[in-house]
Parts: structure tokens; C-alpha cells; sequence
């Protein structure tokens, strides 16, 4: 099988457009460029499943009293979210119990190829870093102790300590010795300590900032040589509450080996307001993503690792950053040579992302899993954004610049289409045909602006691009309730205007199924005309019924429903590059300069004297000379100078050469 993409993160970083091959639950090649596919996908990128090393539940299981059904629940719903590998955490307990849930997790991993082992965090802990672990049960890593956890047997991956703990040095070589992985945390080490443990054998930090010895800019602490040991890879709880924004900010700015973790409880991936017991008593996941003990007291973290992906851009880090700390980074850490890579051998385990960095689809060793949700779409809410007013205002602007980010990325994979529909278009204008828009709304606003905006600034003549807004004209200025509805109208429209098959049409739609748009496009193309639609939700009634569709996969807006947010932004730019590239193929612009603009007032005439100047070098009296002899006219202007022309001479030039100075300039 082979799939397709825009783009492919390959672990580290992105190309594209590109392929992947799949073959008895591996990938057998990596293929660059365009490529025919059994699927093939039109928005979004393919990337490594995801690797969570730190988890203590979700989907209502607990990893330390789960059942075989709880298992696959646990593993299902997390595969769902991008999440094909995860290391299960159980926390401090008296090692007999932890050595039954080793057992647990032990038939587990047997049956799911996703659970990688177990990743103990304690009962070898700091007392007074020891967080939400009882005290009761922490333990020293003393001889007895250790034989009882390496007595789990190989299911046995990761074990977190604090270093400096009597004995802990020579558990931690110990342990390495038995290949088990040492990660430091719930400690209040010093730096001295932390580089004693590394050189022991220790590889990996727990929660980098959480339950550890502070960042001081005279001692580092836990967090400093965390962060700087090129031993060491340091794990952070990605939800932007465990640590601030601005913090994950820098620590994966600072590192390149940091590891994004969610050190979830069981109610990650629940709804927001949901209750489970955790602890012996009631934890509540709030709208920030957090488990709430009844008092408001942070009781675990409540998000799936793609979720910390979307947190951790929005903080500022980079994508190609967040996604190599969920996939590349944690592989490597924990010795998995076949996951975390979009790489030839590899396991099948591939999450198609839609550009906005929530999964479309994904790949278990080849496996298919649909996603949690259906694919969010412009009209539905994010959930994550329920506390949206209680948010300071820089937090409020942050949040909707990385929405813009995304919608960048999203126009970005719909560029070959774009590129597609242009030319046709210009194509269709050659030939004597009309450009028309259509739509509703802002949508049809925005097609009104370019159409109206096109004139003064490429010198077309009136009528070339018209503009269909649903409601008349007069809803530019006021909203027209229902016009968007009136299939008759957008047909009326185009009876009036006379189109006929020489002509193309645009349709415009966030939803991509606006009544009026949709029929507008419809009828277009059954007149034998060219059909466009420019949407902003995958696989809609515009986008098959047009000959080309632009689908622009912005996601859920900031506020839910409001298209002329990042829907609206991508719409204008692509309007924009459409109309601005027809342009160009008209020959209506001289490499940067717009050289059929009507110089209709002074602004406008200072900046055709100036274009005249810097395209001939002709001085500023020769340039006016010239302009006054052709009616301001760039083109002619220019060609005069340069040719040595009359302005007559200059005109016929220019006919000759379809109104394209580059060509005028190159016939003789």
C-alpha cells in the first residue's frame, strides 16, 4: 500500500509533497515527490505515531490496576490520538504491588505491540519532592529493593529515582547494567549529583521543573543540567500548566534532546467535567486539561500527547521541534531503532495529520484506526479553549497568531491546486472569457473586494471579473439573513450576466456547502464552463462539484463558527495569489511591478513615475515626458524609452504582443 501526502515529517523534520510504502505491517520506502497512490491525500502530512514515555492512564484506565479489556481500551483510544507506542507508569506502591502490575502489564504488551514496558516512578523518590506519591511506601534503592524490581523481569523499561538517595549511584549502574533505563526526578539533587548519577548510567529526567531541586542562575539544579548534559534527556509535561508556556518556550528552544510527555491520569482523553476515582478520592478533568482534586488542587495532567503537540506550538516552539520531542527524541532515548522514523524498515506506525496538527487517520504496524472525532471542522468548537475568557489578553493574541500559523500551513498544502486553478483561469481570460466569484457571507465579501480591487490596480476593463454576493451588492454592507440559502438566485445571477462555456467561475465557501455558492457552481459547469471552489473543510459538496477545489483545511476556528477568522485570512490570500497570478499570465505586471495600474490620482502617478524610472533608468524628466505623451501609461511609457518609440508605435507594440511588455521588449 501506498500513501500520499503534501507532506511527510520524516522525524525530524519535513519535505514534500511525498509517499510512504507499507508492507506487512512495515514501511518498505520512502518515496520523494508526486507519486500515483492507493491513497491519496490532499491536505495535511504524514508523520512517525507518536511516543508517549510517561503515562499513568487515560481513557478512564488506571496503568497500575488495569485489566486485559481496560488494555485495550487504553491502547485503542490512544491510537486513535497519534499515540502508537506508550511506556505505562505506575506510581510509588509497596513493591509487591507494583510487582503484580509489572505482571499486568507484562500479558499486556504480549497482545499490544504499542506497550512498550513499564516505566516505575518510585517508590525510590525524594521525601520532601515526593508530589502526590504517599510517603509510606517510598523506599531506599538499597541491594534487597533492587533485586525486587529486577525481579519484575523484562518488561521492566524505565525506572525513576532521586540520585541522592543512599545507594543510588550504585542502583543506577546496576539497573543499566540490566538494561533497564534510569530517569532522575522527585529529587532535590544538586548539580554535583545529577552529573554523579549521569556518569553512573543515568539517561533520561522526569518532569523536568516538577518535583525536582529549582533553576537558580547561581545553581542550576536538576532543571539546568537537565537541560545542558548532552547525556541526558530531559522530559516535559507538554500541557502548559505543569510547566508555563513560556518555560517549555525555552527549555526546547535551549535543548535539542527534550521529550514532550503527558504524565497523564486516567481521565485524559475524557470530556472536560469528567469525575473518576484516582488516588482513593474524586478527580474532575477541567477545561484547562488538568485533573481538580475537590479544592482546585492539581491531581494529574488530563491530555493525550497530540494534544501537548498543539500546546507546545502554541507556546512558540517549533512544529518540526514538538513533533520530533513526541516521536525521533523519545525513540532514541529509550533505544527504539524501529519507531519514532518515517524510515525503510520501520514499523507501520503513521498518523495523518491534518495541518492544524489534529489526526485524520492512523497506522498501527499497518493498521488503520479511524481518529477519536471526526475531523473538526470550521463550524465545530475546540474544547480545549472553554477557559478562552479567562485567559490573560497576550495569552488571547498568542493563541489566535498560532491559529494563523497553522491556517498558513493549510493554504501551504493547497498551493498546487491553487497553482492549477490560476492557470486555467488565465487560460479562459486569454481566450476572451470572464472571471466570476460566488459566495456568501464573508466569503462572498472577500470575492466582492478582489473583483472590485482588481481594477485600478491590473487596468482591466470593467465587467472582466464579476463578483456574485448572495443578497446583491448591498449585502457587502449589511448581512443579508437567508440570501445564502437562494439556490435561484446565484442561478439568475449568472443568466443575467450571459455566461457561457468561454468563462470561468470561483466558488467561495468555508463549509464548502453553502446553498448559493454551491449552486452556482453547479450551474456553471453544467454551461460547459471552467468551475472553481476555494473551502476550507476537506472532501465538501463544492470541492467535487468543482473541476479544481482548493481545499484550504483550517480546522475549528478560535471562536467557533467565525469563518472570517483563519477560514477568512486563507480565502483572502488565496483570492489574492489567484487573481494576482492571473494577472501576471495576462502580462498585466513587469517582474514585481504592476504596470497596467490606472494613475488616477497623485499617489498612484508619483508611483507610476517612479516604476517608469526604475524599470528604464530613464531620469525623472524623461520618465514624465514619456508618461504625459501615453496617458500615464507604465507600459507604454517604458517601451518608448526603452525601444525608443512613440507612443503610437509603443501601443501597437504592446497589441501585438497580447499586451505583455516582457514580450513587446523581446520582439523586434
Amino acid at each position: 500500500m501506498i500513501i500520499s501526502a503534501p507532506r511527510l515529517f520524516l522525524g525530524d523534520s519535513f519535505t514534500g509533497p511525498g509517499a510512504v510504502a507499507l508492507e506487512n505491517g512495515r514501511i518498505t520506502r520512502i518515496i520523494f515527490g508526486d507519486v500515483k497512490a492507493d491513497m491519496q491525500l490532499t491536505h495535511g502530512f504524514l508523520a512517525p505515531g507518536l511516543i508517549d514515555l510517561h503515562n499513568n492512564g487515560a481513557f478512564g484506565v488506571d496503568c497500575a490496576l488495569a485489566t486485559p479489556e481496560d488494555w485495550d481500551v487504553f491502547v485503542a483510544g490512544l491510537a486513535a490520538c497519534g499515540v502508537t507506542s506508550v511506556l505505562p507508569t505506575a506510581i510509588t506502591a509497596p513493591l509487591a504491588d507494583l510487582a503484580q502490575a509489572a505482571r499486568r502489564v507484562a500479558a499486556a504488551q504480549a497482545r499490544h505491540g504499542a506497550i512498550l514496558g513499564l516505566h516505575l516512578e518510585g517508590p525510590f523518590l525524594a521525601p520532601e519532592k515526593r508530589g502526590a506519591h504517599l510517603q509510606e511506601y517510598l523506599r531506599l534503592p538499597d541491594e534487597a529493593a533492587i533485586d525486587e524490581v529486577l525481579a519484575m523481569g523484562k518488561v521492566l523499561r524505565l525506572v525513576t529515582l532521586a540520585p541522592e538517595l543512599p545507594g543510588a549511584i550504585a542502583a543506577i549502574a546496576r539497573l543499566r547494567a540490566a538494561g533497564v533505563a534510569v530517569s532522575l526526578g522527585h529529587t532535590g539533587a544538586d548539580a554535583a549529583t545529577m552529573r554523579d548519577a549521569v556518569s553512573a548510567g543515568a539517561t533520561l529526567v522526569t518532569h523536568v521543573f516538577n518535583a525536582q531541586s529549582p533553576l537558580h542562575h547561581r545553581s542550576p539544579g536538576a532543571p539546568g543540567v537537565a537541560l545542558t548534559d548532552p547525556r541526558l534527556s530531559p522530559c516535559l509535561i507538554a500541557d502548559g500548566v505543569h510547566v508555563a508556556p513560556e518555560l517549555l518556550a525555552i527549555a526546547f528552544a535551549a535543548c535539542p534532546r527534550a521529550i514532550a510527555v503527558t504524565d497523564s491520569i486516567l481521565i485524559a482523553g475524557l470530556e472536560p467535567g469528567a469525575v473518576r476515582e484516582f488516588g482513593g478520592a474524586p478527580v474532575t478533568l477541567g477545561h484547562q486539561g488538568v485533573g481538580l482534586r475537590a479544592g482546585g488542587t492539581i491531581a494529574g495532567a488530563g491530555i493525550t500527547l497530540d494534544e501537548g503537540i498543539r500546546r507546545l506550538i502554541a507556546a512558540g516552539v517549533t512544529p518540526e521541534t514538538a513533533l520530533a520531542a513526541a516521536t525521533s527524541r523519545p525513540a532514541l532515548a529509550l533505544g527504539l531503532t524501529d519507531r519514532g522514523m518515517l524510515a525503510p524498515g520501520a514499523r507501520a506506525d503513521i498518523v495523518w495529520f491534518s495541518d492544524d496538527l489534529h489526526p485524520q487517520r492512523v497506522w498501527t504496524a499497518g493498521v488503520t484506526h479511524e481518529p477519536a472525532a471526526k475531523p473538526r471542522g470550521t463550524e465545530s468548537a475546540q474544547p480545549e479553549l472553554m477557559d478562552l475568557d479567562e485567559r490573560d489578553t497576550l495569552g488571547i493574541v498568542n493563541t489566535f497568531l498560532a491559529q494563523e500559523q497553522a491556517a498558513q500551513r493549510a493554504l501551504a498544502a493547497a498551493a498546487p491546486a491553487l497553482a492549477r486553478l490560476a492557470d486555467e483561469v488565465a487560460a479562459r481570460l486569454q481566450a476572451g472569457g470572464r472571471l466570476f466569484y460566488a459566495g456568501a457571507g464573508t466569503s462572498g465579501r472577500l470575492g466582492f473586494l478582489d473583483a472590485v480591487e482588481c481594477g485600478p490596480t491590473f487596468g482591466i476593463e470593467d465587467g472582466l471579473i464579476i463578483p456574485l454576493l448572495a443578497g446583491g451588492p448591498s449585502a457587502f454592507i449589511k448581512a443579508a439573513e437567508g440570501a445564502e440559502d437562494d439556490k435561484d438566485a446565484a442561478i439568475a445571477a449568472l443568466t443575467a450576466h450571459g455566461f457561457d462555456p468561454g468563462d470561468a467561475l470561483v466558488g467561495i465557501a468555508a463549509s464548502g456547502s453553502t446553498p448559493f455558492t454551491l449552486a452556482a457552481i453547479r450551474h456553471a459547469r453544467a454551461l460547459g464552463g471552467l468551475t472553481g471552489a476555494i473551502v476550507n473543510n476537506a472532501a465538501s459538496p463544492m470541492a467535487e462539484a468543482a473541476d479544481i477545489a482548493v481545499q484550504i483545511v483550517t480546522g475549528a476556528e478560535i471562536i467557533a463558527g467565525s469563518t472570517r477568522l483563519s477560514a477568512g485570512s486563507t480565502q483572502k490570500i488565496a483570492l489574492n495569489t489567484l487573481s494576482s497570478m492571473v494577472m501576471i499570465r495576462l502580462g498585466k505586471t513587469y517582474g514585481p511591478y504592476m504596470v497596467d495600474m490606472r494613475a488616477t490620482n497623485a499617489k498612484l502617478r508619483r508611483r507610476a513615475l517612479a516604476m517608469v524610472q526604475q524599470i528604464t533608468g530613464a531620469d525623472e524628466s524623461g520618465a514624465a515626458l514619456a508618461l504625459s505623451a501615453c496617458d500615464m501609461h507604465v507600459k507604454r511609457a517604458a517601451l518608448m524609452i526603452l525601444r525608443r518609440l512613440t507612443a503610437e508605435q509603443a501601443e501597437s507594440r504592446l497589441a501585438a504582443a497580447a499586451g505583455s511588455l516582457r514580450r513587446a521588449l523581446h520582439d523586434q
